[in-house]
Parts: structure tokens; C-alpha cells; sequence
């Protein structure tokens, strides 16, 4: 369980947002799933929503509160169909999830590895082709630019 972190920016605008209406936008592009915990830190919201009835449909959204910016956090493991409430409690107590909490824009700058038991550990930062400026864009360089 758990592996590399893939963190993909789904939509900004939420800057100014209380978090309710930030977790309003949120919630209505998720087809009906419930938030099942809610976590609250001085730069970023995290929320594991499920759909209900199935407990093993989990996903993790964080709110960068700084930048507005809602991302859909996953791993590269085999819970293709979602995570638990168990898996959450060991993304954040085995893990020490909230370290990463404290800067969510390293979710966007950084690439990740989440084991239980440890850290998250940094593999390095993302292709500077592949970052996002503070408006949830793509940051376009020279290498990203075909010849």
C-alpha cells in the first residue's frame, strides 16, 4: 500500500474561499461521495471523501489554501478501486502525512514516496515542464517547447 505519490491539479479559484465553499466546489464534481474526514492545517485543507456504501472507495484531496488549488493525491500501489478509513489513519499516523501538510506546494514541485513506517521521502523535484504556476497553468519553458 502506498508507493510513489502522484498529486494531478484539478482546479484552482478557491483562494478567498472559507473552507466550506472551497469543500462545496469540491464536492460537486465527486458524484455524490461523502466526506468521511476532514483535516484542517494552517496551509492546507485535507479531505478523504468516499462514495457511500462502499468503504473501500476512499480518495484524498488536499486544498492548497496559499494558491486555491484543489489536487486529487493517489499513489501508485494496487488500491485501484479506493482507500479505507484504515488506509487513511496509516497514511497519517504511519506515514507522518501531515509533514507534507505543512508545504502542500511541494505536492506540485516535488515528486514523493509514501511508505508506512516512514517520512515521506523526496525523490525529486518535478521536471520544471510539468509545474504549475500559482493559477494552476502549466509553466511553459524553452524544454518543454518543441524544436
Amino acid at each position: 500500500m502506498f508507493g510513489r505519490l502522484t498529486a494531478t491539479s484539478l482546479f484552482g479559484g478557491c483562494k478567498d474561499d472559507v473552507p466550506d465553499s472551497a469543500v462545496g466546489k469540491l464536492l460537486a464534481i465527486t458524484d455524490g461521495a461523502e466526506i468521511a474526514r476532514w483535516v484542517q492545517f494552517p496551509r492546507a485543507l485535507l479531505l478523504f471523501v468516499v462514495v457511500p456504501g462502499d468503504p473501500e472507495s476512499g480518495a484524498f484531496y488536499v486544498l492548497d489554501r496559499k494558491s486555491g488549488t484543489w489536487y486529487w493525491v493517489d499513489f501508485e500501489d494496487d488500491k485501484y478501486g479506493g482507500y479505507s478509513l484504515a488506509d487513511f489513519d496509516c497514511l497519517m499516523h504511519g506515514c507522518h502525512f501531515a509533514r507534507l501538510m505543512e508545504q502542500p506546494r511541494l505536492l506540485d514541485t516535488c515528486r514523493w514516496h509514501v511508505t508506512p513506517g516512514v517520512g515521506p521521502e523526496l525523490l525529486g523535484p518535478v521536471p520544471r515542464e510539468r509545474r504549475r504556476d500559482r493559477h494552476g497553468r502549466f509553466n511553459l519553458t524553452t524544454a518543454a517547447l518543441p524544436a
